[in-house]
């Protein structure tokens, strides 16, 4: 289980210098779980959307071979580890603009917490119109382990929206913590401008 601290710490630098993981733009040092179990480890390079596949190699002078969500198990680089996840509703261009989610059918995800509410943290890249850029729209991701579907609900981290739609992004999450009463309280009163860390601790404390 990760730690609030790293994880502020984790969200400072994507604030602060855009998805900057160490493997964003080169080959790092890192390790991939395939799904017989078995382990490759050498460097990998990922830049953190929806859409880009894992590329590992061997060492430097080997080509690299790519691996999509669906190919492995899990990697992990630089004490961060990364599982795939499938078929949720993300919160990206078209809900900020107008309010739709969008259908993520594979992607992966860092690991926050693990246990009885399993937290993932993941960026959904959309195209700003207003800014005509591309821009990454950050999810948190929440799953009940003990549910058989696998059911994953996101929530967004500070997207630039109206509270509004932020409110109607809660619905599923009162689904998913119905049986905490305390959590839910927490997610109701939660208003933009306040640190949903905090909604992150209390479901790691149930985790410990």
């Amino acid at each position: 289980m990760k730690y609030i601290l790293s994880l502020s710490l984790l969200l400072s630098v994507f604030f602060s210098y855009g998805q900057n993981y160490p493997f964003a733009t080169e080959f790092v040092n890192g390790k991939v779980i395939l799904k017989d179990l078995s382990e490759l480890n050498g460097q990998i390079k990922w830049f953190p959307t929806q859409n880009d596949k894992l590329h590992f190699r061997s060492d430097e002078k080997a080509k690299p071979t790519k691996y999509a969500p669906n190919d492995i198990t899990s990697f992990s680089a630089e004490n961060l580890k990364f599982v795939p996840l499938y078929n949720f509703k993300a919160y990206a261009d078209n809900y900020a603009l107008v309010g739709t989610p969008t259908k993520i059918t594979e992607t992966f995800g860092e690991v926050v917490s693990e246990g009885k509410f399993n937290i993932y943290f993941t960026s959904i890249r959309g195209y700003n119109p207003i800014a005509r850029t591309l821009e990454d729209y950050p999810n948190f991701v929440f799953q009940d382990a003990s549910d058989a579907e696998k059911k994953l609900y996101a929530y967004p981290y500070r997207i630039r929206m109206k509270e509004k739609k932020y409110e109607k992004a809660k619905e599923d999450l009162y689904i998913l913590f119905k049986d905490h009463p305390e959590i839910v309280d927490k997610i109701k009163a939660f208003k933009k401008e306040n640190d949903f860390l905090e909604i992150i601790k209390m479901i790691e404390d149930i985790n410990k």
